[in-house]
């Protein structure tokens, strides 16, 4: 298997087999190790999202929701960013929405993260570091994907 090449990747469409990728660094190695043929691209449109907000004063907790903005997504783009870079995988280009290709008998994005969280812990308990996680990440996908 080659890891994800970003600029390859396809356009794609959203569909029962596909899974949109969580937007955090853990998400995107895991599209990485899926690689390209297992990764399609939406560009990303933030209009009408919004973000909760909890601030504390004077002892009283207030929690309200507010229009996501281009702070918000620059944050997002670049702990992603940092993440892979920790890792040694190169960052996808920004302004897409990525989406995985589900392996076979798993139904959902929850299951998938369910299943890769679980190799990972059974492979390399404590593991936190990016850089140690990748090589294994690669390994679990390989096997959920049928490569091993």
């Amino acid at each position: 298997m080659s890891p994800t090449n970003w600029d390859e990747v396809p356009d794609g469409a959203r569909s029962g087999e596909w899974a949109e990728v969580p937007e955090t660094g853990w998400g995107m190695l895991a599209a990485w190790a899926a690689g390209t043929e297992n990764v399609c691209k939406l560009p990303v449109d933030d209009t009408g999202r919004e973000v909760r907000v909890t601030i504390e004063t004077g002892g009283v907790t207030e929690t309200r929701m507010e229009p996501f903005t281009v702070n918000d997504r620059q944050t997002i783009d670049e702990s992603v960013e940092d993440y892979l870079r920790d890792a040694g995988v190169p960052a996808p280009p920004r302004g897409f929405v990525w989406l995985m290709r589900l392996p076979p008998g798993i139904s959902s994005e929850e299951a998938l993260s369910h299943e890769i969280n679980r190799g990972i812990t059974a492979a390399a308990p404590g593991a936190v570091s990016p850089a140690d996680i990748a090589s294994i990440m690669v390994r679990i996908v390989d096997v959920l994907y049928g490569r091993d």
